[in-house]
């Protein structure tokens, strides 16, 4: 009997074959809306309505990935083989494997919806073109069913391209519309009448090799655009593993499937591509294999550790001592511990890097993280060498990412403490003759950098210019001027808060304006030629927020992006600002989105409290 005898009955009339499995595909979904809507209800904040935050917190979101990917199969498996139908008559068994693609897809869509994975525009969509593509597909109606499919292929390719950007859009649809074809041309090719098979093999062959063509070329393209590499960290990671399943099982599935195989091998081609695309389909969801460093430049990556998203910067990734930063402090890094240190967020480690290292490990509760080297063979700068593994290095490596996130490629030759720049001159002596209008007196805090001698320098000029004492020992009345770099600033303002402040009050220099040192409720207050409120510090924290390293946000690094193009406003004249703490409000109360701005400082805010001053 021919395939398409095979879904008619003795009368000639076509059988309805559906309902021992879209019943289950439509009854699971309700029953699970029975069960889990009262519970849903009692879930705090939950007001009786469906949010993600309150679905979210019914199931885990591991469970939500989970069903994602077996949605994202399932549903593969209906699109390609429907899409495929009119190549062939629907054989009884490539009926059932549509059925169970869309009674697995169909439930699965809509408990992933209910948990908060997706949202319900993604959600109905797919389940009911999943569901008809089935229906028609049974019911022999190869034109609608094939229809169906594509417009499904298109739907999974178009959700492939999700969160990637430029020519690597276009990649991942085209990967992920040949490799759901691939599945469809493999089903169709396991499942056909005995009395057809020849038939379907033959009508199948160029749509098989062509899609399984273009989807190795795809993945091979990606892997080469993410920066994959043959060695130990890319097997050695979860997404190495599932390559090297994927490259078994499509070299099963295309071999078996050029033997013309029978009932047995067709099988096996069928379940090495559906083995393939599961492999790929989890990959696209797992956070990737380290990504390779670009040759003596510095490296910035977020990481999975300890339970975050945790960033690692090392600077300046040249063979000999290194610093390097990681975003939760206690962290072990190439052995060494990344402590915390006053007035510098997160962790910090001296590191010294051998010119063959390839690889470093962060570790952190037990986990340990591989990142890529690629430490060339010229060393760095010895003054940055110098600066980055002092006790400056913080505000040195800051500066550095400034530079990173608006694509500088250059170390800079030395680090910002070394020197006093023409603008930080300016705003101290503003200070200065802002203070000699309250006739107080001053106390210096200052440390042994190049930049903070400087600094006591022009303070002391600027003092004896206009009638102002300097105390060799501080008095209450002070009015206190820290021209210390972060660690020796962090700590005087540290002390603020054991209520040992003057009355004068605490001016810092503009390197100190940053969340780690002036964040800490402080009253004292800071001179800048710059406003963080402004569109260009925006831009500045929008980029390191980008890369997952706001915390490190400075003056330093803010001069540095706005160097290579002049994107920052011309210099004006300095004010004085304070910080202060700033009570969060939830955005759209009233009808209005309160975040117009990003806070320089976490918690807080820099809001001057001066015109410009005269200079």
């Amino acid at each position: 009997m021919s395939s398409s005898h095979a879904l008619r009955t003795s009368r000639g009339r076509r059988r309805f074959v559906t309902p021992a499995t879209a019943v289950p595909a439509l009854a699971v979904p309700v029953l699970f809306l029975a069960v889990a809507v009262p519970a849903w209800a009692q879930t705090p904040g939950s007001g009786y309505g469906r949010t993600g935050e309150a679905a979210g917190a019914v199931l885990t979101n591991p469970l939500t990935t989970s069903l994602g990917i077996v949605a994202v199969v399932a549903s593969a498996v209906v699109a390609g083989t429907t899409a495929l139908g009119f190549l062939s008559p629907p054989s009884r068994r490539s009926v059932l494997v549509v059925q169970g693609g869309a009674a697995i897809a169909v439930p699965v869509l809509v408990i992933n919806w209910l948990i908060g994975g997706l949202t319900a525009l993604a959600t109905f969509p797919q389940a009911a073109g999943v569901l008809v593509a089935a229906v028609m597909f049974a019911r022999g109606c190869q034109t609608s069913s094939a229809v169906l499919g594509l417009l499904l292929i298109g739907a999974l390719g178009y959700n492939a391209t999700v969160g990637h950007v430029g020519w690597h859009v276009g990649l991942a649809a085209v990967h992920m519309v040949a490799a759901v074809t691939w599945l469809g041309s493999a089903v169709s090719v396991a499942t056909p009448a005995c009395g057809a098979r020849f038939t379907v093999l033959r009508r199948h062959t160029l749509v098989f090799a062509i899609s399984a063509t273009v989807a190795v070329a795809a993945a091979a393209l990606e892997a080469v655009a993410k920066g994959m590499r043959f060695d130990g960290v890319t097997f050695g990671s979860l997404t190495g593993q599932l390559v090297i399943v994927q490259a078994l099982g499509m070299t099963v599935a295309i071999s078996t499937g050029l033997c013309r195989p029978g009932a047995i091998g067709g099988r096996v081609v069928a379940v090495a591509a559906g083995l393939v695309f599961t492999a790929g389909t989890v990959i696209a969801v797992q956070t990737p294999a380290p990504v390779p460093a670009d040759t003596g430049r510095p490296l910035l990556r977020t990481v999975a550790l300890a339970g975050q998203d945790v960033p690692v910067v090392v600077v300046p990734q040249r063979p000999g001592r290194n610093l390097v930063h990681v975003g939760v402090p206690g962290a072990m890094v190439g052995g060494v511990s990344a402590d915390e240190r006053a007035g510098a967020p997160g962790g910090w480690a001296v590191v010294d890097l051998p010119a063959d290292t390839d690889v470093l490990t962060v570790e952190a509760d037990g986990e340990q993280v591989p990142l890529r080297l690629d430490l060339g063979s010229d060393p760095a700068p010895p003054a940055l060498v110098a600066g980055l593994a002092g006790p400056d290095g913080p505000e040195c490596l800051s500066a550095v990412v400034g530079g990173m996130v608006r694509g500088v490629t250059d170390l800079p030759t030395a680090c910002p403490s070394d020197a006093l720049s023409a603008q930080d001159a300016v705003a101290l002596r503003a200070t200065v003759r802002f203070l000699a209008d309250r006739d107080v007196a001053l106390y210096l805090v200052s440390d042994g950098s190049g930049r903070s001698k400087a600094a006591a320098t022009v303070v002391r000029d600027a003092a004896a210019a206009h009638g102002l004492t300097v105390d060799d020992r501080l008095n209450p009345a002070d009015a206190v001027v820290v021209v210390a770099g972060w660690e020796g600033g962090g700590r005087r303002l540290t002390d603020e808060l054991f209520g040992r402040s003057t009355v004068g009050g605490t001016y810092t220099a503009p390197w100190l304006a940053t969340g780690s040192v002036l964040g800490r409720r402080t009253s004292a207050v800071t001179t800048l030629d710059f406003d963080p409120r402004a569109v260009p510090a925006q831009r500045y924290l929008a980029d390191l927020r980008a890369a997952g390293v706001t915390l490190l946000a400075s003056p330093a690094g803010f001069r540095e992006w706005s160097a290579p193009t002049d994107r920052g406003e011309p210099n004006a004249a300095p004010r004085i600002f304070t910080a202060v703490q700033v009570a969060v409000i939830p955005a759209a109360v009233g009808g209005t989105d309160h975040r117009t701005t990003a806070p320089w400082l976490p918690g807080g805010a820099l809001t001057p409290v001066t015109p410009p001053l005269p200079q």
